[in-house]
């Protein structure tokens, strides 16, 4: 009965968990609201930290409960050793349980250690459909703070935080992709009043600057609406009028530019 009991009350804590992350809408929101429910949903768990990998390699850490975290975690970086930077990637989860006294990644184990904690619990997050390679970062105060207990808690608290970060994601990109479609808009009814054009020639024209000058036309168009417009007719050249009203330098003699 008591298990019973205990299993409905994780069942209805992480019921709210999910609600409260999928109700965040930005990205850093998001990000910073699971770092500090981690250390509430964990109970060993001191400090906690998200660490994201690039294509590159590089890891950064955009959010983190506190500075002992932030620094743990970023010191895998700056030493070029730690869990975040091999094992985790692979394993999905690492358990550290004396970080004074690691020898996988004794540098790092030790710079964590002069920080004040002493084990560590690293759980992947697995955002799908997404290009992020992320890590949630436990970190107690006390050596064999985590047991298998925790890391089954923390497992399921990361596929909460993974659903949510990759809906954070979609939800944003939908954002950038409308501010976008609205700013190219903006821009061609500025090329339609200042040269007269149809709205297809004035988004044609924005075509062969992007694909000329090798810029996303969405730039071209966020120039242009910051510009606030092209000069009116006058004794300057409409051609260079519109090349500095895109944001763009101007063609050398030499240079063939197919928009003349």
């Amino acid at each position: 009965m008591r298990i019973e009991e205990n299993s409905l009350k994780y069942a209805e804590d992480f019921a709210q968990l999910a609600a409260e992350l999928q109700g965040e809408h930005r990205e850093q929101p998001t990000l910073d609201r699971i770092v500090e429910r981690a250390v509430q949903a964990v109970d060993p768990c001191d400090h906690c930290a998200i660490t994201l990998r690039d294509s590159n390699g590089r890891l950064t850490t955009p959010s983190a409960t506190d500075s002992v975290a932030a620094q743990a975690a970023e010191l895998e970086n700056e030493l070029g050793e730690g869990p975040c930077l091999d094992a985790i990637w692979d394993l999905g989860t690492i358990t550290v349980n004396d970080l004074g006294t690691e020898l996988r990644w004794p540098t790092w184990g030790r710079a964590a250690a002069d920080l004040g904690i002493k084990s560590m619990l690293a759980v992947r997050l697995e955002v799908a459909g997404q290009p992020i390679v992320a890590s949630l970062n436990l970190f107690a105060d006390r050596p064999t703070g985590f047991d298998s207990t925790d890391l089954g808690i923390a497992s399921v608290f990361a596929r909460h935080a993974s659903q949510a970060l990759a809906a954070v994601r979609v939800e944003e990109g939908l954002r950038a992709a409308a501010r976008s479609r609205q700013t190219i808009g903006v821009a061609e009814g500025m090329l339609m009043q200042r040269f007269g054009l149809t709205l297809d020639q004035s988004f044609e024209l924005l075509r062969r600057y992007s694909q000329t000058r090798n810029i996303k036309l969405r730039e071209l168009a966020e120039h242009l609406v910051e510009s606030g417009g092209i000069p009116d007719p006058g004794p300057g050249d409409p051609a260079a009028d519109l090349e500095q009203a895109l944001g763009l330098s101007p063609v050398s003699p030499d240079e063939p530019d197919d928009n003349r």
